[in-house]
């Protein structure tokens, strides 16, 4: 048995190897990533299953029955020879056994498949302590952000993206998208599928250079992502060469590898292929063929010429072949439909389908939202829609099935509305916890009727077949449908609503939030509101500020705190700034309104401190009266002196020069007052607005 199995391991060895050099040599360098990726997985599943697929070539032979046979029925036995005690019988030497070698490869190869296996799972345990050890962000699908100093450099597994808390703070997004594209694209099923044939093929080298370019491809698409947002391709380039001194360790988590760093820069430089070099993978086809050919086994079917039974045989055979009429064989046809109202042609969802064939059921469905549904059924059999208490049967004919497209089924005729036909519905109304919902609104949609559940969360409502009910509650989901779908079994109805999470905050959606205007307007907007405060522009105090907020559903800014500070003064004239921005475009998750985190730089620069210039990035042009905003990452302001803001540090007010000598470790909440709010809380004084400041306590 161990012999057998070593043998298919080195079979599959061989396969590998061959398919390894097809692609290394004809299509590793091309640009169709995902095509490469998708080539590497199949062929190496291949070499796995190949040399289980064992084709059987049968060759009849007919020969008469064996001489032997008939001398040993005839021989009396009587004339057999017999051995007298006395004669000598010479007994051969016992020859000695070869070297059984099956018991040490076998052992190991299970050790190598063992320590393989054993690293993999201490890497899957690595991962799961630093994500429990880490600070976790959700994201609108499920994924999520772990925040952990342990995560040198970004990467990802499964369905969480691993930072650091600098690179989570400035707000990375190239690198953010980076990884998302990696759980997006479902690489860690790659990588563990890989990984467990690694186990297998422990020995092969050509294994363990399909897995490394496996990873290399990965990080082609993630790059390729990246690129297709609209990131500029040699700024991101020049981010990943100063992240890619850093290893997260994680081996089998996506990240930034130096060994494969230079490859990838290549490639994202290199020009898209010609379609035409898809051609190439014809060559698969030879190589399958040979495989299946070299693996095939060759059976001869002895029949002996004089043996009635396999005559009969033969000829029942011969009788079934030339007469297949007598078979009876059905085949089954994929057949669709579409059900609706007569004559309006509405559709109705929920309708019960049956595939009756020879009296007996063989298939149940129901129709979907749009009154749709597919079936299996063979000629012959009958299709039988039932909607309340009528039936619609439709014969499945060869003629129905060679039409193909969509056939339509319509209830009600000239002489009856059908959709006005009268019905009432009732049912229980139940929360996402099985608990009955008192008071939930039940509304036929498009009209103004409806009712609403009672104590029991239980509701009765006269309606028609053509209706849709919409059920809702305050806190939870809207949940809209068909009468003819709640009506279908005859029974009371149960709807569930689930609880709306309004309090979730994302860091990530399908549709980021985006500022009102035209691409860049948000800076331009900080360009024209940010005042410079004068005692910060008498000291020289400038710096980069790095604060995030919520864009809640309707647009409006919430929770802006600062999380780089720079200093008071400028720290506050940033919030000040979030705090009066117009209403945003607020972020989308699937279609619905979401909730999202934003994180936002905004630096602060003097002119005449070339020291200070060095620190940052972009260009400043110099100007005796006016300073021109040249970086969308740099904020540079007019000389006009502004009034100052009222200063409140734990309820008491300070003089605003002071700011300066607060320490911004030190502060523990910021808060900023403007307008009517600041003005009836601290009167007329702070109708320049109010900074309250909260300090740490010791």
């Amino acid at each position: 048995m161990m012999t057998l199995f070593l043998t298919y391991e080195l079979k599959v060895a061989v396969l590998i190897a061959v398919f390894y050099i097809f692609w290394r040599l004809l299509v590793a360098n091309e640009t169709w990533h995902r095509l490469n990726r998708i080539v590497l997985l199949a062929t190496a599943i291949a070499s796995f299953v190949l040399p289980l697929c064992v084709i059987t070539i049968h060759q009849t032979v007919e020969v008469a029955p064996a001489a032997t046979d008939t001398m040993t029925t005839a021989l009396p036995m009587d004339d057999l020879p017999i051995l007298s005690e006395a004669s000598s019988v010479t007994v051969a030497p016992e020859t000695e056994k070869p070297f059984n070698w099956q018991l040490p490869l076998t052992f190991i190869y299970i050790i190598g498949v063992v320590v393989v296996l054993s690293k993999m799972l201490l890497s899957l345990w690595r991962l799961h302590k630093m994500k429990a050890e880490s600070e976790i962000h959700p994201l609108a699908d499920g994924r999520q952000i772990a925040v952990c100093d342990k995560a040198k450099t970004p990467f990802s597994w499964w369905k969480t993206v691993f930072l650091n808390h600098q690179d989570f703070e400035e707000g990375t997004s190239a690198l953010l998208t980076h990884e998302l594209g990696h759980l997006q694209m479902h690489h860690s099923v790659d990588v563990l599928l890989v990984e467990l044939l690694t186990a297998l093929q422990w020995f092969n080298p050509a294994m363990w250079m399909l897995r490394a370019d496996l990873r290399t491809i990965h990080e082609y698409e993630a790059d390729q992502q990246v690129i297709s947002h609209g990131f500029n391709d040699i700024q991101y380039l020049q981010l990943l060469i100063r992240k890619a001194a850093g290893q997260s360790g994680y081996s089998l988590a996506n990240g930034i590898s130096n060994s494969a760093l230079k490859k990838r820069v290549t490639m994202i430089m290199k020009p898209k292929s010609n379609r035409n070099s898809i051609l190439k993978l014809l060559a698969l086809v030879p190589i399958v063929g040979l495989a299946l050919v070299v693996n095939a086994e060759k059976v001869q079917d002895v029949i002996y010429t004089d043996a009635e039974e396999t005559s009969s045989i033969i000829e029942e055979k011969m009788v079934a072949e030339a007469q297949p009429e007598a078979m009876n064989v059905e085949e089954s046809n994929t057949i669709s439909f579409r059900v609706v109202f007569w004559p309006e042609n509405a559709p109705v969802e929920g309708v019960p389908v049956e595939v009756i064939n020879h009296g007996t059921t063989i298939m149940k469905a129901e129709t979907a939202n749009k009154g749709e549904v597919s079936v299996n059924a063979p000629v012959g059999s009958t299709a039988r829609f039932t909607l309340i208490d009528k039936v619609k049967d439709v014969k499945i004919t060869k003629e129905l099935v060679a039409k193909g497209g969509v056939h339509t089924v319509a209830f009600g005729d000239g002489s009856e509305n059908f959709e006005d036909k009268p019905v009432t519905v009732q049912g229980i109304v139940y929360d996402d916890s099985s608990t009955p919902i008192v008071g939930a609104l039940v509304q036929i949609v498009g009209s103004k009727k409806g009712t609403v559940t009672d104590f029991d969360g239980k509701f009765k409502l006269d309606t028609s077949t053509g209706d849709a009910l919409l059920f809702s509650y305050v806190g939870y989901d809207s949940e809209q449908i068909g009468v003819a779908k709640l009506t279908a079994d005859k029974k009371d109805c149960i709807v569930r609503l689930k609880k709306t999470d309004t309090g979730k905050v994302y860091d990530v959606v399908d549709e980021m939030p985006q500022f009102p205007g035209v691409p860049g307007a948000l800076f331009e907007y900080i360009d024209k509101s940010l005042k410079y405060p004068a005692e910060a522009e008498k000291a020289g105090t400038q710096g980069r500020v790095i604060a995030t907020f919520v864009v809640e559903k309707d647009g409006s800014i919430t929770n802006a705190k600062v999380v780089k500070a720079i200093d008071p003064l400028l720290d506050a004239e940033a919030l000040r700034i979030i705090h009066e921005m117009p209403k945003w475009n607020p972020g989308k998750q699937g279609g619905k309104l979401m909730r999202v985190k934003y994180t936002i730089p905004i630096t602060f620069r003097l002119q005449g401190n070339n020291d200070d210039a060095r620190q940052y990035s972009g260009t400043v042009k110099i100007d005796k009266t006016k300073r021109v905003h040249q970086s969308v990452e740099t904020v540079v302001v007019g000389d006009e002196a502004e009034k100052e803001p009222y200063v409140v540090v734990d309820g008491k007010p300070i003089d605003g020069a002071k700011l300066k000598e607060i320490d911004p470790k030190t502060i523990e909440h910021m808060e900023v007052l403007k307008s009517k709010v600041a003005i009836e809380k601290y009167g007329e004084k702070a109708k320049n607005g109010v900074i309250v400041i909260t300090i740490k306590k010791k």
